[in-house]
């Protein structure tokens, strides 16, 4: 983790229980760090990791629905996680369109070799990213050399509206979500889908579904409807009334289960659908 020019190694570990959770932070740094850092770093901690959000509400009404109920009993409160920083987010957002995962993993060691440095810590080795100015002055053709194609002028723009203001991460975590979608489409090249997964997985916002890309329009018509295709509008209309504001968290239950269960099942209609 990169926070406030400072590199840290963070190890998460479960002291708790289900109806009682308990997360110990260990802080791993090269040199001591100060208190006022410690104390500006928990609250960030407690948003990336985010511990205080409440889907009590949730957890109770979804155990009335057969779709849910079972995912519950099996994982619990589950909730999205931004561990990462916006800029960074944004980053692995760009790196990630009309890729494969080979070709994402490529870009993206490509770039932490470039701008990002290797840290060890506790017995694991570890790649930092890097602040947006170090990449903002960066010409676009270096970029290119990087194999990252169309992406380099997009990461190059991207990394001078952090560096230059333009994007307050902070400021974005206080604005409703539609205030958030209208900030964030400012961001070069990034689209309406991109936002929309932002909204769930950094500010948590588990009302937000309003887009279903191709591949997803696909996989949640085989769990949904258990047909090949179904209508975006349908999937849509279906979700929004029967889980309301919760829609997007109910979604995420769903697609974090088929892919568990594809690394101890055989699902033959989802491998012809993952390109790796």
């Amino acid at each position: 983790m990169l926070w406030r020019d400072k590199v840290l190694g963070l190890r998460l570990e479960d002291k708790g229980t289900q109806n009682k959770p308990k997360i110990q932070i260990t802080v791993f740094s090269e040199k001591p760090l100060a208190k006022g850092f410690i104390d500006s770093l928990i609250p960030e901690l407690k948003h990336r990791f985010n511990t205080e959000s409440d889907i009590s509400e949730f957890i109770k009404t979804s155990k009335k629905d057969k779709v849910l109920a079972p995912l519950i009993k099996k994982w619990g409160a589950m909730r999205p996680v931004a561990a990462n920083s916006l800029y960074e987010t944004f980053i692995i957002y760009v790196v990630l369109q009309n890729a494969t995962v080979r070709r994402t993993h490529q870009m993206l060691e490509n770039l932490f070799n470039k701008f990002g440095k290797k840290v060890k810590f506790d017995g694991k080795v570890l790649s930092t990213f890097w602040k947006p100015s170090v990449m903002a002055k960066v010409s676009e053709d270096d970029l290119r050399k990087l194999k990252l194609g169309y992406r380099a002028k997009f990461l190059k723009r991207i990394s001078e509206q952090f560096t230059n203001g333009e994007i307050d991460e902070y400021k974005l975590r206080k604005l409703s979500r539609e205030e958030t979608r209208k900030e964030a489409l400012k961001l070069y090249g990034i689209g309406k889908a991109s936002v929309e997964y932002l909204l769930f997985e950094d500010f948590y916002h588990y009302d937000a579904l309003e887009t279903i890309p191709p591949w997803e329009q696909k996989i949640l018509s085989m769990l949904l409807y258990n047909k090949k295709l179904v209508p975006v509008a349908k999937i849509l209309k279906d979700i929004k009334k029967r889980y309301g504001k919760w829609q997007k968290l109910a979604i995420h239950y769903i697609w974090e289960d088929i892919f568990w269960r594809r690394k101890t099942e055989q699902i033959d209609w989802l491998e012809k659908e993952i390109r790796l």
